[in-house]
C-alpha cells in the first residue's frame, strides 16, 4: 500500500498517509485522494489516484474554463433566466420563482461557489460538453469526462466491481444504479489525479490568460460557507480555493490550499459512504481531515525537484 500512496523518497509523509486511510476506516468509506504541490516539486501523496469516479459537480470548474474560454471580456452580457429552465440542486437560480436577468460572469459564480445546477446548465449549453472535455485535455486530465449522471455512475460502479478493494456488494450498487436512472442533472467521471491535474493547470495559468485565471482562482475562494477542506483548514496564514462534489454516497473536494510564503498545494479527495446518507456531516469532516494530513505530509517533506 505505500508503494502506491507515495511517489519520492520521503519519511514524513508516510505518517500522513497512514493517517489518512485510518481516518477513512474509521468512517467507513471508499477512497481516493492525490495531493501534490504546483510546481511539481516534493512527493506526490496518493491512494487509488487513477480510481474512476462519479465526480458529481467536481466538472463545473472546467466548465467555468470553458465559458471564459468562449466568451473572454462578453462575460458582462446579461442573460434572462425564467423559472422554467430552472434544475434543481445548489443554491443559487435553481431557486427562483420569477424571471431575472444577471450576466454570464454571475452564472459562473453561482455554478462555482453555489454549485448551482441551473447556472451550469445554461452554461453547458452555451459552451458545449465538447469544450469542457476539451478543458480536461488540455490540463493533462487522462481518465475524465462529462456525460449524464447514469452513464458516469454507471462506469464507476463497473469500476469499483472490477477493482475496489471495497465494493460495497450488488443490492447497493443496483439500488444506486436505479436512482440515476430518475436523476436528469449531469455529471462528470474523474480521477483524484486528474483533478489535481486540473488544479495545477489552472493555477499555473496554463489554462487561460491572467484575467480569466485570477477571476476562477478568486471565486473558487469565495465559498459561502466553508465545509470539508476549508472548514478544517480554517486558521490565520492559510487559504483555501476549493469545487465540492456531492450526489447520493458521494461527496468528494478538490482544493489548492495555500499557507502564506508557501508552493500552494493541490489536493483532492474522492470518497464514496457505504448509505445515502450515512453519516453526512462526520464525512464531510473527515474528508478535511484527510486533506489536512496528506498536506502537512508534502510540507513536512523537502523541495527536492522529481
Amino acid at each position: 500500500m505505500m508503494t502506491e500512496a507515495i511517489s519520492g523518497r520521503t519519511a514524513g509523509a508516510v505518517p500522513a498517509v497512514v493517517s489518512a486511510l485510518e481516518i477513512a476506516d474509521g468512517l467507513g468509506i471508499d477512497l481516493s485522494f492525490c495531493a501534490h504541490r504546483i510546481d511539481g516539486a516534493g512527493p506526490i501523496l496518493s491512494h487509488r489516484r487513477d480510481a474512476l469516479w462519479p465526480g458529481a459537480s467536481l466538472y463545473k470548474l472546467p466548465a467555468a474554463i470553458a465559458l471564459y474560454r468562449a466568451r473572454g471580456s462578453r462575460l458582462s452580457e446579461p442573460v434572462r433566466v425564467h423559472p422554467d429552465q430552472r434544475v434543481n440542486g445548489g443554491v443559487g437560480l435553481s431557486l427562483i420563482e420569477d424571471p431575472v436577468t444577471v450576466t454570464w460572469r454571475e452564472l459562473m459564480r453561482f455554478m462555482l461557489v453555489g454549485s448551482d445546477n441551473t447556472s451550469a446548465d445554461l452554461i453547458l449549453r452555451e459552451v458545449g460538453i465538447a469544450a469542457v472535455d476539451d478543458v480536461a485535455h488540455d490540463a493533462s486530465m487522462r481518465r475524465s469526462c462529462i456525460a449524464s449522471t447514469a452513464d458516469t455512475v454507471r462506469l464507476a460502479v463497473e469500476t469499483a466491481r472490477r477493482d475496489s478493494p471495497f465494493t460495497s456488494g450488488p443490492d447497493i450498487d443496483d439500488d444506486l444504479l436505479e436512482f440515476t436512472r430518475r436523476d436528469r442533472v449531469l455529471g462528470s467521471l474523474t480521477t483524484a489525479a486528474d483533478q489535481v491535474r486540473l488544479l495545477s493547470a489552472l493555477w499555473n495559468g496554463t489554462l487561460m490568460d491572467r484575467v480569466g485565471t485570477d477571476m476562477v482562482c478568486g471565486m473558487l475562494a469565495q465559498q459561502f460557507v466553508p465545509t470539508r477542506i476549508s472548514r478544517t483548514l480554517c486558521y490565520p496564514g492559510v487559504s483555501v480555493a476549493e469545487k465540492t462534489g456531492s450526489w447520493g454516497p458521494f461527496r468528494h473536494d478538490s482544493a489548492v490550499v495555500t499557507h502564506d510564503g508557501e508552493v500552494p498545494i493541490a489536493v483532492s479527495v474522492l470518497t464514496r459512504s457505504l448509505d445515502f446518507d450515512r453519516l453526512i456531516p462526520a464525512v464531510d469532516d473527515g474528508i478535511g481531515a484527510i486533506a489536512a494530513s496528506i498536506v502537512d505530509g508534502i510540507r513536512s517533506e523537502p523541495l527536492n525537484r522529481r
